[in-house]
């Protein structure tokens, strides 16, 4: 089947499904989830050990198996709320998105250098892009391709309906130093596992975790702002919150300018995840590289 036939059908299948009220998709993703948490082994062994291990005593074992369902749930519900979300008006955004401490990224803008928006993989990830171009701002997004097409072609189709700009990671430097020096909103992920040789081992929950050192890299060499930007579900509503800007740290010493920026970043996407711990994705193996790294720097 030619890549063009299978992108049609994917946009197809997304728009049926997003006619589904959503009611009835939400019962269905949260039955889907909780099917995917008994069946998956795997996965479902990897989400209870991290909560385990990053709440330590403050979560007994079924308040673990608890949430491990939750998480389960709220990631199922990621394809159903994408389908909703592609047929919303724009008319109808406020409805259903809201903003909070919207405040933070003006202040930010208003030392002309852009603003690098810190986010994670917390809530609806993928809404988060939509709702900031609903604002008006320039907006720009990281991200790595896919390889299957069809559905690279669509997601960006989607992420980019509303005017925000993908750039690709590889090559993706003089861009964004562009972007930012023309004072728009880039942003970017920080919580998933690299291998040593592209991070450094910053605490996250209490254990190193092995982190990209891109963004501080980036930050201390444009000097852009950095507002941890985040989008969490709220009932049936959705509030985007900015955070107040993480300062830019700087001794004179690059390799430890880059360890303690890295784990200032680290730090605000934590205590997002602490308020909201179900909504982010545990399914990653976060500490992976420590388990495999036989030398890991004390943090």
């Amino acid at each position: 089947m030619k890549d063009d036939t299978i992108y049609r059908l994917i946009k197809l299948f997304i728009q049926l499904l997003g006619m589904i009220p959503r009611p009835v998709t939400r019962a269905f993703s949260d039955f889907l989830g909780l099917l995917w948490c008994k069946a998956d082994k795997r996965h479902r062994t990897i989400v209870q050990e991290n909560v385990t291990h990053s709440f330590g005593s403050a979560m007994t074992d079924q308040d673990a198996r608890n949430m491990t369902r939750r998480i389960f749930k709220n990631i199922a519900g990621i394809l159903f709320e994408i389908a909703w979300a592609y047929n919303l008006k724009p008319r109808d955004f406020s409805s259903y998105f809201s903003f909070k401490g919207y405040e933070h990224l003006e202040m930010a803008l208003k030392k002309d250098k852009g603003v690098l928006a810190l986010t994670c993989h917390m809530g609806n990830w993928e809404l988060l892009c939509q709702a900031i171009a609903m604002t008006g701002l320039k907006n720009s997004i990281l991200y790595r391709k896919l390889d299957f097409l069809p559905l690279e072609r669509f997601l960006l189709e989607i992420r980019e309906r509303y005017g925000t700009t993908l750039i690709p990671l590889k090559g993706a430097s003089r861009k964004i130093d562009a972007r930012l020096a023309r004072g728009e909103v880039v942003g970017t992920l920080l919580d998933q596992n690299v291998d040593w040789y592209q991070g450094c081992y910053v605490d996250f929950f209490g254990r190193p975790a092995c982190t990209n050192r891109g963004v501080a890299s980036l930050v201390m060499r444009t000097g852009a702002p950095v507002v941890p930007t985040f989008i969490l579900r709220q009932g049936g509503r959705y509030v985007i919150e900015f955070l107040p800007e993480v300062p830019l740290v700087l001794t004179g010493d690059n390799t430890t300018d880059l360890e303690i920026n890295t784990q200032n970043y680290t730090s605000a996407i934590e205590s997002m995840i602490r308020r909201c711990p179900d909504q982010w994705f545990w399914v990653h193996n976060r500490w992976k590289t420590l388990a495999s790294c036989p030398w890991p720097r004390e943090v």
